[in-house]
């Protein structure tokens, strides 16, 4: 078993029934970013920590989570509307979604890792950033991107099992 196998069944309430996210989602580790893709049949995608991130590796405590300006880019005044989320911030794999900051003094810089459009910031990372570490493939998300069409089936849907 790989390491997002065995964080999957730590993921699971009880062990002979699959996570929600081992049902819904399509996972994606990101290993130049150590961060995880959960992607939804209905293409929205999931930014999250992979099992490999030192944060949960290490098992490193979180202080806080800005999604505060990088550059001259806010994400928390991302705003999007409609069936199709236009007006969402745009991204690509190098775009900055938000710095960590842990109880070591390091500071980790996630990145969205994906092209697409951004949906959403996991605003309860700000009140509770422990969330990140505790309940990372659920609550604990970074962020929502919409891909583009013609490159969600290809970029997103990869299975790793």
């Amino acid at each position: 078993m790989d390491s997002s196998t065995d964080f999957l069944e730590i993921c699971r309430i009880e062990p002979s029934y699959l996570s929600v996210t081992e049902r819904y989602f399509k996972t994606r580790i990101i290993p130049a970013y150590d961060e995880c893709v959960l992607t939804h049949s209905n293409r929205l995608c999931l930014i999250t920590l992979a099992p490999t991130h030192p944060i949960l590796k290490e098992n490193i405590d979180v202080v806080s989570v800005n999604f505060g300006p990088v550059g001259q880019i806010n994400r928390l005044s991302n705003k999007v509307s409609g069936k199709f989320k236009r007006g969402g911030q745009r991204l690509n794999e190098k775009s900055v979604l938000c710095s960590v900051k842990c109880s070591n003094d390091c500071e980790y810089t996630i990145y969205s890792c994906i092209s697409g459009s951004l949906v959403e910031v996991n605003e309860r990372l700000l009140d509770n950033p422990k969330l990140l570490k505790e309940k990372p493939w659920s609550e604990g998300f970074i962020g929502i991107i919409l891909p583009p069409f013609n490159s969600s089936r290809k970029n997103c849907t990869v299975d790793m099992s």
